[in-house]
C-alpha cells in the first residue's frame, strides 16, 4: 500500500514538472518569435484638410531689353562687353577707331567715384530708422497678440474644466441609460421566448372570424336538416355534418380561449417593447450628447495652455524692450557720426564741382569715339566684333534692363496649372528676405510640349534678386476636406498602383497579435507632410510609416517599443 502511494506521488511530481516545462517553453518560444518579427512604426488615419501647392524653379531674367545703336558709320575698335555682363548707366560698351578719348573715361570715372562716395556719405549722415520703427511696431503688435492669446487661454482653461465635468456627467448618463436598455432588452427577450404578442393577437382575431363563419355554416346545416325532415327525406348525412361542425366549433372555441389566456399573460411584453424603444431612443440622444461634449474637450485641449501663453507674453515684452533700447543707442551713435561727416562732405562737394568742369571740357573735345550704356542692365546679345564696320541705327548689342523688373519662367504640368491663377502670390522658398515677392504674371502652353506642359511666368520684385539666379517657388493654397488623411511616408506604390499598409490587431491568450493588410488607395491631394486619400482605409485605422524589414500582405509584425 505504501509503495502504491509513493508511486502515485512520483507520477504527480513528474506531471507537474512536465506541465511547468511546457508552459515555460510556450512562453519563451512566443517571446523569441516576437523579437524575430519586423518592427514597424504607425500613425493613425485622421480626417482633415490638405492644401494643394505647385512647386517649381527657374532662372531670373529681366522683363524687357533695349538695342544699342550708333549715330553714324563707324569701325569697331574694341568690344568691351560680352553676353552675360552686368552694365551700369554710363558704362562704355564699344570704342571706335577715330577720336578715342581715354582721358574722358578716366575723368568720368573719377567723377562717378566722387558722386558715389558723396551719396554714401549723405546716406550715413541721414540714417533711416524705418526698419527699426517697423520692427518695434511689429513687436508691439506681437506683444498685444500674446496678451490677447493669454486672455483667451485663461477663458479656455475655465471652459475646459467645465467641459470635462459635463463630459464625465454625460458618460455617467450614458452608462445609466445603457443599463436600462440592457434590462428592458433582457425582459423583452424573455417574453419573446414565450410568444409574439402581436402575432398571437392577430391569429386570435383570425380564429374569431373563422368561428363566426362556422356558426353561420352550422345554422345553415340545421336549416337544411329541418327542411329535409319536413319533406320526409333521409337526414343521416346532414346530421353527421352538423356533429362535425359542432365539434369543429368547439375545438376552435378552445383554441380561442387558450390564445386569450396566453395573450393576457403577454400583455406586459407589449409595454416592455414600448419602454425598450423609448429607452433606446433616449440612449442614442445621450450618446450623441456625450460625443459632442467629448469633442468639445478635445477641441479645447488642443489650444495653448495658460502657462504657455504667459511665457509667450513675457518673451514678447522682453523682445520689445530690447528693440527700444537698441534704437535709442543707435540714434546716439549716428548723431556723433553725422557731425564728423558733415565736415568731410563740404570738401567732397568742392571736389565734385571741379571734376564736373573737367568732364564737360573733355566731352566737348570727344568726337563720338565710344558708345555708353543708357540704362542699367545685363548684356543678352552682342552682334558685332572688333574691326566690323557698322552703320547708323544698326543694333550692336541687346541689354536686358534691370529697372524693368525681373521674371522667372517655370515649367509645370497641365494638371498643376489648373491649381494656379494669374495674379496669385507665390512664395520664394530659397530666399528668406521678406522684401522679395513673386506674382503669377501669365500661364501659357509650352511650345516644346503643348499637350503635357504649361509655362508659368512669375514677376519677381525685391532687393538682392540678380539675373541668372535660380529661384524656387511655391504657389497655390486651396485647402479641401478629406475623410482619410495619412502621412506622406505611409503611401507606397508598386506596379498595381498606390497603397498603404494597415496594421490589424487580434487578441490572443498570450497578448495582441499584429498583422499587415494592404489597402489600395487613390491620392486625391498632397502637401509637405500629408495626403488626402480614398479607398480601403478609414479614420482611426493605423497605417505603417516605417519598418525594419520589407513587408508583405498578411505578414506578422511587432510595434516599435
Amino acid at each position: 500500500m505504501e509503495k502504491e502511494n509513493n508511486r502515485k506521488h512520483i507520477i504527480k511530481k513528474v506531471a507537474v514538472i512536465f506541465l511547468a516545462a511546457l508552459l515555460i517553453l510556450t512562453f519563451f518560444s512566443n517571446t523569441i518569435m516576437n523579437y524575430s518579427l519586423p518592427e514597424v512604426a504607425t500613425e493613425p488615419v485622421t480626417t482633415g484638410t490638405v492644401s494643394n501647392k505647385v512647386r517649381g524653379q527657374g532662372t531670373v531674367e529681366t522683363n524687357s531689353d533695349c538695342e544699342v545703336t550708333v549715330s553714324g558709320t563707324r569701325v569697331i575698335k574694341e568690344v568691351k562687353i560680352q553676353a552675360g555682363d552686368e552694365v551700369k548707366k554710363g558704362d562704355v560698351l564699344f570704342t571706335f577707331e577715330e577720336g578715342e578719348n581715354t582721358e574722358l573715361d578716366e575723368a568720368q570715372k573719377a567723377l562717378d567715384d566722387l558722386e558715389l562716395n558723396y551719396a554714401k556719405s549723405l546716406l550715413k549722415s541721414a540714417p533711416d530708422y524705418t526698419e527699426d520703427n517697423i520692427s518695434i511696431k511689429d513687436a508691439k503688435a506681437e506683444l498685444q497678440d500674446a496678451i490677447d492669446a493669454q486672455e483667451k487661454a485663461s477663458k479656455n482653461d475655465k471652459a475646459l474644466k467645465k467641459a470635462k465635468k459635463e463630459a464625465d456627467q454625460a458618460k455617467k448618463d450614458v452608462a445609466a441609460a445603457q443599463a436600462t436598455v440592457d434590462a428592458l432588452q433582457e425582459k423583452a427577450d424573455a417574453y419573446a421566448a414565450v410568444g409574439d404578442y402581436d402575432a398571437l393577437d392577430e391569429q386570435m382575431a383570425t380564429d374569431k372570424e373563422s368561428l363566426d363563419a362556422m356558426k353561420v355554416q352550422l345554422s345553415d346545416l340545421k336549416e337544411d336538416q329541418k327542411k329535409a325532415q319536413d319533406a320526409g327525406e333521409d337526414t343521416t348525412e346532414i346530421n353527421r355534418q352538423i356533429r362535425d361542425k359542432e365539434t369543429e366549433i368547439a375545438n376552435k372555441q378552445e383554441d380561442i380561449t387558450s390564445a386569450s389566456k396566453k395573450l393576457e399573460s403577454l400583455k406586459p411584453a407589449k409595454q416592455v417593447k414600448t419602454d425598450l424603444a423609448t429607452a433606446t431612443k433616449k440612449l442614442t440622444t445621450l450618446q450623441k450628447a456625450q460625443e459632442d461634449k467629448e469633442a468639445k474637450v478635445t477641441e479645447l485641449s488642443s489650444s495653448s495652455t495658460l502657462a504657455d501663453a504667459k511665457a509667450a507674453v513675457k518673451e514678447k515684452r522682453k523682445a520689445l524692450d530690447a528693440l527700444t533700447r537698441g534704437l535709442k543707442t543707435k540714434k546716439k551713435e549716428d548723431a556723433l557720426t553725422a557731425e564728423s561727416e558733415a565736415l568731410d562732405n563740404e570738401a567732397t562737394q568742392k571736389s565734385i564741382e571741379e571734376q564736373k568742369e573737367k568732364v564737360e571740357k573733355l566731352k566737348k573735345s570727344d568726337d563720338a569715339t565710344q558708345v555708353k550704356a543708357q540704362e542699367d542692365g545685363i548684356v543678352s546679345e552682342v552682334t558685332c566684333k572688333e574691326g566690323d564696320s557698322v552703320t547708323a541705327d544698326m543694333p550692336l548689342a541687346k541689354i536686358q534692363l534691370s529697372d524693368s523688373g525681373y521674371i522667372v519662367k517655370v515649367t509645370v504640368t497641365k494638371a498643376q496649372a489648373k491649381l494656379i491663377r494669374t495674379g496669385d502670390e507665390a512664395t520664394v522658398e530659397n530666399i528668406w528676405d521678406d522684401s522679395v515677392s513673386a506674382t503669377v504674371k501669365s500661364i501659357r502652353a509650352d511650345t516644346e510640349n503643348p499637350n503635357q506642359n504649361m509655362i508659368v511666368t512669375f514677376e519677381v520684385k525685391g532687393e538682392g534678386v540678380e539675373v541668372g539666379q535660380t529661384l524656387a517657388f511655391a504657389v497655390g493654397n486651396r485647402s479641401s476636406q478629406y475623410d482619410a488623411v495619412v502621412p506622406n511616408n505611409a503611401v507606397r506604390e508598386d506596379s498595381k498602383g498606390k497603397f498603404v499598409l494597415v496594421l490589424k490587431v487580434k487578441g490572443t491568450p498570450l497578448g495582441n497579435r499584429y498583422t499587415v493588410k494592404r489597402a489600395d488607395v487613390e491620392v486625391q491631394a498632397s502637401d509637405d507632410t500629408s495626403s488626402g486619400v480614398s479607398g480601403g482605409v478609414y479614420e482611426y485605422d493605423n497605417v505603417i510609416t516605417n519598418s525594419s524589414k520589407p513587408l508583405e500582405e498578411g505578414m506578422q509584425v511587432r510595434l516599435v517599443e
